[in-house]
């Protein structure tokens, strides 16, 4: 009956903690049926105390409610235990009265169980929170050191002093001491326990499986049908009374290994029950004193190993559901990123490879044998040196890390890209050593780059094409030019060759002139074939100041269409670039177009177009040209290299976008600045190539 009025209490104390509607100054309904429920098991509890007296002394062998007290105080916030310790008070005097305690003995003693609960609590509180946190097996040390010995010994001092002055004990001092702590320090690891066990169970109750139901359910029969044979067995079963509690020991086991800390509580507060049953039915002048006692002893003895054996059990169980989470987290994690652990042991050659990397490539468990040699054979054969050769570098300690791209063959016969990463993992003294690392599937990725890099080749093609068709008059006249020159020297050379003599000195000049003017109508048109043709990139060593050279060459008209002078300044001996010719031709000739717009409100005698060409820092060549145009307005200058911003009526925006991403594509930078005078500089830096 105390134990359901006391679990009960606990429960909606438990509850209303949860909801954020405990005491308060303004007791709420909840708030106050916690504290009645508390103070109704302190009663009962004590009236049961009354019951359990030591023959020919007024001590208990169980004091229930201390630990009912406690209970509750460890359930509650500390800013409601004054409401909980006035609560129980009319308990105590309702109790206390009719048992013919005098007055000062009354008062006495409810101060004592008043502060050794309180005690108990904040010893356990305090201690909790700064060594303990989640840990269910150090929160059961701290419980048993703080509320089952620190607080009944200290408190145990002041109860019997009161007990022995107001001549409530006939017992000495230290026999009454003995008598107390025991008495205090049994009921508190026998009922604190399953209270906390219960009100944390509700707390997160969730309906049990059947088969663990079932194993409950037996559990239980078991305590009583063995508690049934020592209660009603009679005289020849108490006299070996303490060997037949030591047999309750396979069912304790039984409750904290499996049911862990609230098993493990209920079981020993089933034992204390048929203990003191036991005790009741005694005969008179059966057993004294000193055999209650070595029953109370035990009791502690075993209750100490086997609630720690339970917290221990109940950590084991939240650990494990701890590694669960994060195990399914991270399946589900790997699964949506396509991504696959793996690790490699050299000295053993044994190869752990995540599941998740055999349903990619279309195997199961049973078709790919866990060996380095094996999986090789589903590499690409050109990517297989490329995987190895790092990671062997990596095992001799030659590197950190390595990261590699490389194709697999899937069960279908297609491949796919994965992007492998690694790591040295050594044991003690570097002896043993091991590799460990992630496969990302980047099939996908590989896919959607190699489509933008084809959209990127389209639209600069695109916008090549858009730029010669502006040039068109300016590339009409450098045709016409040559072709003048080859019509002229030809009709020069028809005359001469019918004289008599011919001029042959002559007529070799002429021919001469037809040819070098031939070259030079093929170099143009040879040049505008190249950037109209559509193709992959050609990445290949560069000369900047030839590069430079036929782009100036090739917009020479129309810099004379413009009336802009263009000023070289190369420097000599720069270092050779990695790049695409036509690409960097058209970036240049976007900037050279874009500077002759820019320079048409300006005067004749200063449109000046400056080209330079220098080695710059970090082993890089910068290429810069210089207008004396209008510049760059500063609501644009952030965003000039951004797609669709321009300034043109007729124009896209593309133009320096693109620009920006071949420049990118190069390796190198890109970036604009307004000149101190008037116009702007747009320089390009790009790395030099190493042999």
């Amino acid at each position: 009956m105390v134990a359901l009025a006391t679990i009960a209490s606990q429960g909606l104390v438990a509850r209303a903690r949860q909801t954020g509607r405990l005491v308060t100054r303004d007791l709420s309904v909840a708030g106050l049926a916690a504290l009645a429920a508390t103070s109704a098991g302190y009663y009962f509890g004590a009236r049961l105390g009354f019951q359990l007296r030591f023959p020919d002394s007024p001590h208990s062998v169980l004091w229930p409610p201390n630990a009912i007290l406690l209970a509750a105080l460890l359930l509650l916030p500390v800013r409601s235990w004054w409401w909980c310790l006035l609560a129980v008070l009319p308990a105590h005097v309702a109790i206390s009265l009719p048992a013919g305690l005098p007055w000062t003995t009354l008062l006495g003693l409810y101060l004592t169980n008043a502060s050794q609960a309180v005690l108990g609590a904040a010893l356990f509180n305090g201690c909790a929170r700064r060594y303990a946190g989640r840990s269910a097996h150090a929160r059961t040390i701290i419980f048993i050191v703080c509320g089952v010995f620190a607080a009944p010994i200290a408190l145990s001092f002041a109860d019997v002093a009161i007990a022995v002055l107001t001549q409530w004990t006939s017992n000495d001092y230290w026999q009454a001491w003995r008598l107390r702590f025991l008495s205090n320090a049994a009921s508190a690891v026998i009922i604190v326990p399953p209270v906390l066990a219960t009100a944390q169970a509700c707390s997160v109750w969730r309906t049990p499986p059947l088969r663990r139901a079932i194993e409950g359910c037996a559990l239980a029969l078991c305590m009583a049908g063995l508690g049934a044979f020592v209660i009603l067995g009679g005289a020849a079963v108490y006299r070996y009374l303490p060997l037949l509690v030591c047999g309750f020991l396979p069912l304790l086991l039984w409750g904290a290994m499996r049911f862990g800390q609230l098993g493990a509580s209920w079981t020993l507060l089933g034992l204390a029950a048929v203990t003191m049953e036991s005790i009741m039915r005694w005969p008179v002048g059966f057993a004294g004193q000193e055999e209650i006692l070595m029953l109370q002893s035990i009791s502690l003895l075993i209750a100490i190993p086997v609630l720690y054996l339970g917290a221990l059990h109940s950590d084991l169980r939240r650990y494990v559901q701890d590694l669960d989470t994060i195990a399914e987290r991270y399946s589900m994690a790997t699964v949506a990123a396509s991504i696959a652990v793996w690790d490699w042991n050299p000295r053993t050659d044994a190869f752990f490879v995540h599941p998740h990397l055999r349903r990619l490539l279309g195997y199961d468990e049973r078709e790919v044998t866990s060996t380095l040699a094996e999986w090789m054979r589903h590499y690409h054969p050109e990517d297989r040196d490329s995987v190895l050769r790092p990671a062997q570098a990596c095992v001799r300690g030659d590197s950190a890390g390595f990261e590699v791209e490389h194709r697999l063959f899937h069960a279908d016969g297609s491949t796919r890209w994965f992007l492998t990463r690694g790591a040295a993992v050594r044991g003690k003294g570097g002896s043993d050593v091991k590799l460990v690392g992630t496969c990302v599937d980047v099939t996908e990725r590989r896919r959607i780059e190699d489509e933008l890099r084809n959209l990127r080749h389209e639209l600069a093609h695109l916008t090549r094409v858009g730029m010669l068709g502006e040039l068109s008059g300016a590339l009409a006249h450098e045709i016409n030019q040559p072709l003048a020159s080859i019509l002229g020297n030809a009709q020069a050379a028809q005359r001469l060759i019918v004289r008599e003599p011919p001029d042959l000195a002559e007529i070799r000049e002429a021919l001469k002139d037809i040819a070098d003017a031939g070259k030079r109508a093929g170099n143009v048109i040879h040049q505008l074939r190249d950037m109209l043709k559509k193709g992959e990139a050609q990445f290949r060593p560069l000369d900047v100041n030839s590069i430079v050279g036929e782009v100036l060459n090739l917009a020479h008209s129309d810099l004379i269409a413009h009336q802009v002078t263009a000023v070289r300044r190369f420097a000599f001996y720069l270092p050779r670039v990695l790049g695409d010719r036509v690409q960097l031709q058209q970036v240049l000739l976007n900037f050279i177009m874009n500077a002759c717009e820019a320079m048409k409100g300006t005067a004749l005698d200063r449109r000046i177009l400056t080209v330079i060409t220098a080695p710059a820092d970090d082993e890089c060549v910068e290429i810069c040209l210089v207008d004396t145009g209008s510049g760059i307005s500063p609501d644009l200058h952030e965003r000039l290299f951004e797609p669709f911003v321009t300034t043109k009526k007729d124009g896209l925006g593309l133009g320096l976008s693109i620009c920006r991403s071949i420049v990118s594509a190069h390796g190198g930078r890109l970036w604009a600045e307004n000149n101190a005078e008037c116009g702007a500089a747009f320089h390009i830096v790009l790395p030099a190539c190493r042999a």
